[in-house]
């Protein structure tokens, strides 16, 4: 791909991965699939660290339903919290590509890791978008006494709602174009994945409860 048509992909697919995800992640791939991935990952794990902070603070719910308010953090403990959960994000991304390559692979899925990384940091791109409106609509929506005492879904939160939930097909699209299979069958790597980690979860509990029962037989 010349430099045009590459620099062209990395000014669209901040809006085109909304509407044209396939090909958006087609051509992202053939540009250069390494390309914003750690900075997309880390900045959607902080911005959705200091979202959640945002909303807990403006939450129209009263005292008596939540009793337990989470600790005032002050400026420099909501920066350094998004910053470790945006170091976390990054680690959960290479985590999750290996497992949805391998997932992706035993359903015919051609992709590698970088491929798969690229998949999952560019569809969260919607998101960040959401959180950042979100975060500017929870600190202008301030709720009032009588908005505390009976909260109702704000026309942000629907908006929100109705985002994550294309957010999440399009990162089946884009695990899917990747792979060089369907979104549904990209559904199926996502659940492989997740089954994947329940039963090496159980494993590790079994072991661990077997070596626990040993010790003390053997004590």
């Amino acid at each position: 791909m010349d430099g045009a048509a590459a620099g062209d992909i990395w000014v669209e697919a901040w809006l085109a991965i909304w509407i044209r995800p396939r090909a958006t992640m087609r051509r992202i791939v053939a540009a250069d699939p390494r390309k914003f991935v750690l900075g997309i990952a880390f900045v959607a794990g902080a911005l959705a660290a200091l979202g959640m902070r945002v909303n807990m603070a403006v939450a129209p719910i009263a005292p008596a339903h939540m009793p337990m308010r989470m600790p005032h953090l002050g400026p420099f403990g909501v920066a350094i919290a998004a910053l470790l959960t945006g170091g976390f994000s990054v680690a959960m991304l290479y985590a999750f590509g290996a497992l949805y390559r391998w997932s992706g692979a035993i359903l015919g899925g051609t992709a590698d890791a970088i491929s798969v990384r690229a998949a999952l940091a560019w569809s969260r791109v919607p998101s960040i978008f959401i959180t950042i409106v979100d975060i500017f609509a929870a600190a202008i929506w301030m709720p009032s006494a009588s908005s505390m005492r009976h909260p109702t879904l704000s026309p942000f939160g629907l908006i929100g709602l109705v985002g994550g939930i294309w957010s999440f097909v399009i990162s089946l699209k884009c695990l899917g174009e990747v792979h060089g299979f369907s979104a549904w069958r990209a559904l199926g790597a996502i659940l492989l994945g997740f089954l994947a980690i329940i039963v090496v979860s159980v494993a590790v509990a079994i072991t661990i409860w077997l070596a626990v029962v040993v010790g003390r037989a053997l004590a």
